[in-house]
């Protein structure tokens, strides 16, 4: 088996790095790592912020280094109350916030759900850790304060990002089990782009670390 792992930024990215050692090489506007991390073997890839980029290196991850399956680790901006700075997420569920899901399903040469579900065996052994689990809602554009309620309302999400609604449905089109493991960075208490900034490399270190221990369970 060999486990692919997508990262959006160089800070998520940076973890892993460290742990496998290897000197990343560019690829098709990436960058790339292949190693072992916890005696498992992975390409870890550096793909960019956004929906596309998130699409492209999930594809990458499958096509071009072999994955067997595709594990997002990354950031979050927390929407759901409690969650903390650094609080790790094992997500169950995803769908895009900026896409209406009825258009969605009405022009799609093929039937398709909206909601992309992850791979259920992975949650379970996820569930021995000390972590949250539930959905988190994608789209093109960063959340601050504007629109957080809207979200809220409509998707009751524990999270947002740029990322996993769009990693999963092209892992679904490929027939590949997709999870993604977010730690916050940003929440209403500490919100904006400064927060992002000021926390996005700890809760990198924290999503790695969860991710980690996940690999080990595997």
């Amino acid at each position: 088996m060999k486990i692919g792992i997508l990262c959006a930024c160089p800070a998520e990215f940076a973890p892993f790095e460290r742990l496998i050692g290897e000197k990343a090489a560019a690829h098709k506007g990436c960058l790339v790592l292949e190693g072992e991390l916890c005696g498992k073997g992975v390409a870890v890839i550096c793909c960019g912020l956004g929906k596309v980029n998130a699409a492209i290196g999930a594809t990458l991850l499958i096509n071009d280094f072999s994955a067997d399956r595709v594990i997002l680790s990354g950031v979050a901006g927390a929407l759901a109350d409690g969650l903390h700075i650094g609080d790790a997420v094992m997500i169950t569920d995803t769908l895009y916030h900026d896409l209406d899901a009825g258009l969605l399903k009405a022009y799609h040469p093929s039937p398709i759900d909206p909601v992309f579900q992850c791979d259920t065996e992975l949650i379970e052994l996820a569930r021995a850790l000390p972590m949250r689990f539930g959905r988190t809602v994608t789209g093109d554009s960063f959340i601050e304060d504007e629109g957080r309620d809207e979200l809220i309302e409509k998707f009751h999400p524990l999270t947002c990002d740029m990322e996993t609604a769009a990693a999963a449905h092209m892992c679904r089109t490929l027939g590949v089990p997709f999870n993604a493991v977010r730690a916050v960075s940003d929440t209403k208490e500490e919100s904006g782009l400064g927060s992002f900034e000021k926390n996005v490399a700890f809760a990198s270190e924290k999503a790695c670390d969860v991710l980690c221990k996940l690999i080990e369970l595997m």
